[in-house]
């Protein structure tokens, strides 16, 4: 493949997905951070502020659900910070969600609507499955190989035959303008292109197993009592009795339980699923023996795996990301507009 069919490749798989990918950049930066950004954007929903006596996950549930009639609660997240609060999503007829967030001190329900009253959690429905379920999800999977055959074709374009690399990276500033955003696009294509690369190759595999994975039904379940339930998250909490609970999915008879598992990596979570009716544990798996491979691949592609700096690393690939998304067209902009006055000045000469 020669450089100009690299080039063209690079440029139309961009000017696609780049709408696209400023959306999943934008998304991603506020996810990196779920817990914090969510209290930090919206205090008076995801901060608690009260100072009664803590509530039973039971008694989060039943609060959910009062208000807001016809509707469920299928999951249940808990705090992750002193300060945080449950938050329930819940389903009603047709599989309408619904979310609803509770003060952990004194059960004081703090909100409740649709996705879009919680901004973070919309985030997340929008950078994993754009509001749309698995066709959304397949659009995300294009968007990662496009973004894979950016990484790659843009990389084999710039790379140099001879002289020093640093030479080929470097931004002449005294140059137009339109240069000078050339070689930076360049320049940072080129410094964040592995990994981009990372990222790309990362969200794909945490798509894939989904997308291929048969869609489970929607089950309008009855309202569960809040002390069952709370007696089923003992009986789970038995089996992993130093663990902090991370959340809970309710379903007709079924509590499956996820606890946080930080010795094997700061994603993972030991499992237990329990019934209700006639409390028993079904199964209690281990994270280290739990093969799902979104336990492996979430926290590398949320930087997790990589200490603190992760994060902020990732933090600034999603800032390059923005960069070269707006840069990008922009110079094909410029570079459509030249065209059209050079060929003005030939017809007119």
């Amino acid at each position: 493949m020669n450089r100009a069919q690299l080039f063209r490749i690079h440029k139309y798989a961009g000017l696609t997905m780049a709408a696209l990918l400023l959306v999943q950049a934008l998304t991603g930066a506020l996810l990196l951070y779920r817990g914090p950004a969510a209290r930090w954007i919206d205090p008076s929903a995801m901060v608690s502020h009260g100072r009664a006596p803590l509530i039973s996950p039971g008694a989060a549930v039943l609060q959910a659900e009062r208000a807001s009639p016809g509707f469920t609660v299928s999951r249940l997240f808990a705090p992750d910070a002193d300060n945080a609060t449950w938050l329930a999503e819940m389903r009603g007829d047709g599989g309408r969600a619904r979310y609803a967030s509770i003060d952990p001190a004194g059960g004081r329900l703090l909100r409740a609507g649709t996705v879009w009253d919680f901004p973070i959690e919309a985030a997340l429905q929008i950078h994993y499955r754009l509001m749309a379920g698995k066709p959304g999800m397949m659009i995300i999977l294009l968007n990662a190989l496009a973004l894979l055959t950016m990484a790659a074709t843009g990389l084999a374009y710039w790379w140099p035959k001879r002289g020093p690399i640093t030479k080929h990276l470097s931004i002449r500033w005294s140059m137009a303008f339109r240069l000078v955003l050339r070689q930076a696009h360049r320049t940072l294509g080129v410094v964040m292109a592995l990994l981009l690369a990372f990222m790309a190759v990362t969200g794909s595999l945490l798509i894939v197993p989904d997308l291929i994975e048969p869609s489970a039904p929607i089950v309008h379940r009855t309202p569960t009592d809040a002390a069952a339930i709370d007696r089923g998250l003992a009986l789970a909490q038995s089996a992993f009795p130093q663990s902090a609970l991370r959340d809970f999915r309710l379903s007709t008879d079924r509590l499956t339980v996820n606890f946080h598992a930080p010795e094997r990596n700061p994603r993972a979570v030991h499992r237990a699923i329990v019934t209700l009716s006639a409390p028993h544990i079904i199964s209690a798996t281990r994270a280290e023996n739990n093969g799902a491979l979104w336990i492996t691949i979430l926290p590398l592609h949320t930087g997790n795996s990589f200490g603190a700096i992760g994060p902020i690393l990732l933090m600034v690939v999603a800032l390059g990301l923005l960069a070269l998304c707006i840069s990008g067209p922009i110079m094909w902009w410029q570079a459509k507009g030249l065209r059209r006055r050079t060929l003005a000045r030939k017809q007119t000469a």
